[in-house]
């Protein structure tokens, strides 16, 4: 029954970071052309515009908070082996699957909360950028939660995979 549910679970998990990281990939490209465009402005026409690096902005914020959990779900992210590399296999593989895991989610499911409040709070006080363009911030504001969360379901999945499978090699190495 935890296989079933597990691989239910991996399922969505994979589609919801991959489109993600697809979108972000999608927005990495619009910031290309904004940022090709607002220097064409700038020097070849000698008209800067406000715009563009704005929009800039707000594309990597977002691109990199949906990016997150497709690197994570991969296992392409930034670590430090140091540590794990010190001890045994057996706490080497708790310290990077089973406490990484947890740690993280420890400071992620409150980041994920506070910026959901924060969004929130946005909208209700109709918050604006003092740019000259001054699009609203809820928008924007509301990926953070989301691709946090995300996140934060791909920890929980690969917290649970930990656990499983370490129970599996105790109860193997038990039987032998």
């Amino acid at each position: 029954m935890f296989k079933k549910a597990m691989q239910t679970l991996d399922r969505i998990i994979e589609r919801v970071s991959y489109f993600g990281v697809y979108a972000s990939g999608v927005m990495a490209v619009i910031m290309c052309f904004l940022a090709t465009y607002g220097v064409l402005r700038r020097y070849a026409l000698n008209r800067p515009e406000p715009y563009s690096y704005e929009l800039s902005t707000i594309f990597l914020m977002v691109g990199i908070v949906l990016a997150l959990p497709y690197i994570q779900r991969k296992g392409r992210h930034l670590r430090v082996d140091i540590l794990a590399n010190r001890f045994p296999t057996g706490i080497g593989y708790i310290l990077l699957n089973i406490l990484g895991p947890v740690m993280a989610l420890f400071y992620l499911v409150p980041m994920t909360w506070q910026s959901w409040v924060d969004a929130h709070y946005s909208l209700i006080v109709g918050e604006r950028s003092f740019s000259a363009w001054a699009p609203p911030y809820f928008p924007i504001k509301v990926w953070i939660p989301i691709g946090v969360g995300v996140l934060c379901l791909v920890l929980f999945a690969q917290l649970c995979r930990g656990i499983y499978l370490l129970k599996e090699r105790i109860v193997k190495n038990g039987e032998q």
